[in-house]
Protein backbone atom coordinates (compact mmCIF):
# COMPACT_ATOMS: atom_id res chain seq x y z
CA UNK A 1 0.00 0.00 0.00
CA UNK A 2 2.91 2.33 0.77
CA UNK A 3 4.29 1.67 -2.71
CA UNK A 4 0.93 1.90 -4.47
CA UNK A 5 0.04 5.30 -2.98
CA UNK A 6 3.16 6.74 -4.60
CA UNK A 7 3.70 4.82 -7.83
CA UNK A 8 0.35 5.71 -9.42
CA UNK A 9 0.59 9.50 -8.79
CA UNK A 10 4.24 9.52 -9.93
CA UNK A 11 3.55 7.66 -13.17
CA UNK A 12 0.43 9.75 -13.77
CA UNK A 13 2.37 13.03 -13.62
CA UNK A 14 5.43 11.65 -15.37
CA UNK A 15 3.39 10.35 -18.29
CA UNK A 16 1.42 13.58 -18.43
CA UNK A 17 4.62 15.59 -18.87
CA UNK A 18 6.40 13.21 -21.25
CA UNK A 19 3.44 12.33 -23.46
CA UNK A 20 2.01 15.81 -23.25
CA UNK A 21 5.22 17.24 -24.70
CA UNK A 22 4.48 15.54 -28.01
CA UNK A 23 0.67 15.68 -27.87
CA UNK A 24 0.17 18.67 -30.19
CA UNK A 25 2.57 17.42 -32.85
CA UNK A 26 1.19 13.87 -32.69
CA UNK A 27 -2.37 15.10 -33.25
CA UNK A 28 -1.59 17.71 -35.90
CA UNK A 29 -3.80 16.06 -38.53
CA UNK A 30 -6.73 15.80 -36.13
CA UNK A 31 -6.33 19.47 -35.21
CA UNK A 32 -6.87 20.52 -38.83
CA UNK A 33 -10.58 20.25 -38.02
CA UNK A 34 -11.88 23.56 -36.64
CA UNK A 35 -13.75 21.82 -33.81
CA UNK A 36 -10.54 20.31 -32.41
CA UNK A 37 -7.86 22.36 -30.73
CA UNK A 38 -5.18 21.90 -28.07
CA UNK A 39 -7.70 22.11 -25.23
CA UNK A 40 -9.67 19.10 -26.47
CA UNK A 41 -6.54 17.07 -27.24
CA UNK A 42 -4.89 17.61 -23.85
CA UNK A 43 -8.13 17.19 -21.91
CA UNK A 44 -8.89 13.89 -23.64
CA UNK A 45 -5.32 12.65 -23.10
CA UNK A 46 -5.35 13.55 -19.39
CA UNK A 47 -8.78 12.00 -18.78
CA UNK A 48 -7.73 8.83 -20.58
CA UNK A 49 -4.56 8.60 -18.49
CA UNK A 50 -6.52 9.22 -15.28
CA UNK A 51 -9.13 6.61 -16.18
CA UNK A 52 -6.42 4.07 -16.99
CA UNK A 53 -4.73 4.46 -13.62
CA UNK A 54 -8.08 4.45 -11.81
CA UNK A 55 -8.99 1.13 -13.43
CA UNK A 56 -5.58 -0.30 -12.50
CA UNK A 57 -6.13 0.80 -8.89
CA UNK A 58 -9.64 -0.70 -8.75
CA UNK A 59 -8.40 -4.00 -10.19
CA UNK A 60 -5.59 -4.12 -7.66
CA UNK A 61 -7.97 -3.47 -4.76
CA UNK A 62 -10.36 -6.16 -6.05
CA UNK A 63 -7.52 -8.68 -6.38
CA UNK A 64 -6.33 -7.93 -2.85
CA UNK A 65 -9.88 -8.45 -1.60
CA UNK A 66 -10.49 -11.65 -3.56
CA UNK A 67 -7.21 -13.42 -2.83
CA UNK A 68 -6.05 -11.94 0.48
CA UNK A 69 -9.30 -10.85 2.10
CA UNK A 70 -8.18 -7.23 2.47
CA UNK A 71 -11.38 -5.19 2.99
CA UNK A 72 -12.14 -2.16 0.85
CA UNK A 73 -12.16 0.06 3.94
CA UNK A 74 -8.47 -0.69 4.47
CA UNK A 75 -7.57 1.54 1.54
CA UNK A 76 -9.12 4.80 2.73
CA UNK A 77 -8.82 6.12 6.25
CA UNK A 78 -10.18 9.62 5.55
CA UNK A 79 -12.45 9.78 2.45
CA UNK A 80 -12.76 13.57 2.13
CA UNK A 81 -9.02 14.32 2.29
CA UNK A 82 -8.48 11.46 -0.17
CA UNK A 83 -10.88 13.07 -2.65
CA UNK A 84 -9.19 16.42 -2.14
CA UNK A 85 -5.76 14.91 -2.73
CA UNK A 86 -7.01 13.06 -5.82
CA UNK A 87 -8.56 16.22 -7.23
CA UNK A 88 -5.35 18.16 -6.61
CA UNK A 89 -3.34 15.42 -8.31
CA UNK A 90 -5.64 15.55 -11.34
CA UNK A 91 -5.34 19.35 -11.56
CA UNK A 92 -1.55 19.23 -11.18
CA UNK A 93 -1.24 16.59 -13.89
CA UNK A 94 -3.63 18.41 -16.21
CA UNK A 95 -1.81 21.71 -15.78
CA UNK A 96 1.63 20.11 -16.23
CA UNK A 97 0.46 18.20 -19.31
CA UNK A 98 -1.07 21.32 -20.86
CA UNK A 99 2.05 23.42 -20.25
CA UNK A 100 4.33 20.62 -21.46
CA UNK A 101 2.31 20.30 -24.67
CA UNK A 102 2.65 24.01 -25.39
CA UNK A 103 6.40 23.98 -24.76
CA UNK A 104 6.84 20.89 -26.93
CA UNK A 105 4.76 22.54 -29.63
CA UNK A 106 7.56 24.88 -30.62
CA UNK A 107 10.65 23.62 -28.79
CA UNK A 108 11.80 20.29 -30.24
CA UNK A 109 14.46 19.48 -27.60
CA UNK A 110 11.74 19.59 -24.92
CA UNK A 111 10.76 15.99 -25.71
CA UNK A 112 14.30 14.90 -24.88
CA UNK A 113 14.25 16.81 -21.59
CA UNK A 114 11.00 15.25 -20.36
CA UNK A 115 12.73 11.89 -19.82
CA UNK A 116 15.21 13.23 -17.24
CA UNK A 117 12.40 15.25 -15.62
CA UNK A 118 10.41 12.03 -15.22
CA UNK A 119 13.38 10.30 -13.58
CA UNK A 120 13.85 13.21 -11.17
CA UNK A 121 10.16 12.96 -10.24
CA UNK A 122 10.57 9.23 -9.65
CA UNK A 123 13.46 9.77 -7.24
CA UNK A 124 12.16 12.80 -5.33
CA UNK A 125 8.40 12.24 -4.98
CA UNK A 126 8.38 9.84 -2.04
CA UNK A 127 8.28 6.45 -3.71
CA UNK A 128 10.81 4.99 -1.25
CA UNK A 129 10.49 7.43 1.63
CA UNK A 130 8.20 9.75 3.57
CA UNK A 131 8.92 13.41 4.10
CA UNK A 132 9.35 12.80 7.82
CA UNK A 133 12.10 10.23 7.23
CA UNK A 134 14.35 12.67 5.36
CA UNK A 135 17.21 14.63 6.95
CA UNK A 136 16.45 18.37 7.11
CA UNK A 137 18.88 19.28 4.30
CA UNK A 138 17.23 16.82 1.88
CA UNK A 139 13.73 17.72 3.06
CA UNK A 140 14.37 21.35 2.18
CA UNK A 141 15.10 20.29 -1.42
CA UNK A 142 12.33 17.68 -1.83
CA UNK A 143 9.69 20.10 -0.58
CA UNK A 144 10.06 22.04 -3.84
CA UNK A 145 8.58 19.02 -5.64
CA UNK A 146 4.77 19.48 -5.66
CA UNK A 147 4.18 15.78 -6.25
CA UNK A 148 5.96 14.90 -2.99
CA UNK A 149 3.31 16.92 -1.16
CA UNK A 150 0.50 15.12 -3.00
CA UNK A 151 1.97 11.68 -2.26
CA UNK A 152 2.36 12.53 1.42
CA UNK A 153 -1.21 13.86 1.45
CA UNK A 154 -2.57 10.67 -0.13
CA UNK A 155 -0.71 8.53 2.39
CA UNK A 156 -2.00 10.64 5.26
CA UNK A 157 -5.56 10.13 4.00
CA UNK A 158 -5.31 6.43 3.15
CA UNK A 159 -2.92 4.71 5.57
CA UNK A 160 -4.11 4.22 9.12
CA UNK A 161 -1.64 5.20 11.84
CA UNK A 162 0.25 7.39 9.38
CA UNK A 163 0.06 11.09 10.09
CA UNK A 164 2.09 13.85 8.53
CA UNK A 165 2.08 17.60 8.89
CA UNK A 166 4.94 18.18 6.47
CA UNK A 167 2.88 18.48 3.30
CA UNK A 168 1.30 21.70 2.12
CA UNK A 169 -1.91 21.07 0.12
CA UNK A 170 -1.93 24.61 -1.28
CA UNK A 171 1.47 24.26 -2.95
CA UNK A 172 0.58 21.59 -5.56
CA UNK A 173 -2.87 23.13 -5.99
CA UNK A 174 -1.38 26.55 -6.72
CA UNK A 175 1.22 25.13 -9.09
CA UNK A 176 -1.45 23.15 -10.93
CA UNK A 177 -3.48 26.33 -11.49
CA UNK A 178 -0.31 28.23 -12.49
CA UNK A 179 0.77 25.54 -14.99
CA UNK A 180 -2.71 25.41 -16.51
CA UNK A 181 -2.97 29.20 -16.75
CA UNK A 182 0.47 29.42 -18.38
CA UNK A 183 -0.43 26.67 -20.87
CA UNK A 184 -3.76 28.30 -21.76
CA UNK A 185 -2.05 31.67 -22.16
CA UNK A 186 0.56 30.24 -24.53
CA UNK A 187 -2.18 28.48 -26.50
CA UNK A 188 -4.08 31.77 -26.70
CA UNK A 189 -0.94 33.48 -28.07
CA UNK A 190 -0.68 30.79 -30.73
CA UNK A 191 -4.28 31.39 -31.75
CA UNK A 192 -4.19 35.19 -31.98
CA UNK A 193 -0.83 35.16 -33.78
CA UNK A 194 -2.11 32.72 -36.40
CA UNK A 195 1.09 30.69 -35.99
CA UNK A 196 0.66 27.06 -36.89
CA UNK A 197 3.19 24.22 -37.11
CA UNK A 198 3.18 21.97 -40.11
CA UNK A 199 2.06 18.36 -39.52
Amino acid sequence: MFFLTAIIPIFFLRNGITRGGNAIRANRVLMQYPQVNAFEVITARTLLEALTYFIVLVLFVLIMFAFFGLPFTAWIDQPLPMLQAGGTLLLLCYGACFLSSQIGRAFDPWNELTGPIGRILLLTSGLWFTLGSLPPEFLAIVQYNPLAHVVEWIRDASIRDFQSELYNPWYPLSLGVLFLAAGLFIDWLYRISGYDLQP
